[in-house]
């Protein structure tokens, strides 16, 4: 996968929930990525701005600095799949907006994303799933590590 300028980022002791700052014209926002259990080996993935006692994963703070926020959430993904091989991550974008950014997300890199991860594109009506295809709109994806991006330390 090509490497891009990201934020640093920080994670609790489980290494479930991340925090960075994005810098920009708005000032500093603090965001959240959080990995939340929904099965066996699946955990759904939030993202958002930080508020005063948890998040807001509805917010667009338009801080114009959405690529280096992309790329720092891809760095977080691929280090929670490096520290924990055996999941999945199942990404349901919160509204239409979103779903549409994700969409062309992963049409943009898949071609990078498929070095390393299968994806699923779900669709809710009708219900379908299917591996990812660049000329469908799905509501909902699932991300399964292939093989490891990157090593910790």
């Amino acid at each position: 996968m090509k490497k891009r300028e990201g934020y640093e980022f920080y994670f609790n002791e489980d290494r479930t929930e991340f925090r960075f700052e994005s810098v920009g014209p708005k000032g500093t926002i603090i965001k959240m990525v959080r990995f939340k259990a929904v099965e066996e080996n699946l955990f759904s993935l939030a993202f958002g701005d930080k508020d005063s006692d948890d998040f807001d994963d509805e917010i667009i703070s338009d801080n114009g600095d959405m690529r280096k926020v992309v790329q720092t959430l891809v760095n977080v993904v691929h280090f929670f799949t490096v520290t924990n091989p055996a999941i999945r991550i199942v990404i349901w974008p919160v509204d239409r907006k979103r779903k549409l950014l994700y969409n062309r997300i992963f049409q943009q890199f898949e071609s990078e994303i498929l070095e390393y991860y299968s994806i699923e594109g779900y669709t809710f009506n009708p219900r379908s799933k299917e591996f990812f295809d660049t000329r469908k709109i799905y509501d909902a994806f699932v991300l399964i590590p292939e093989k490891p991006i990157f090593e910790t330390h």
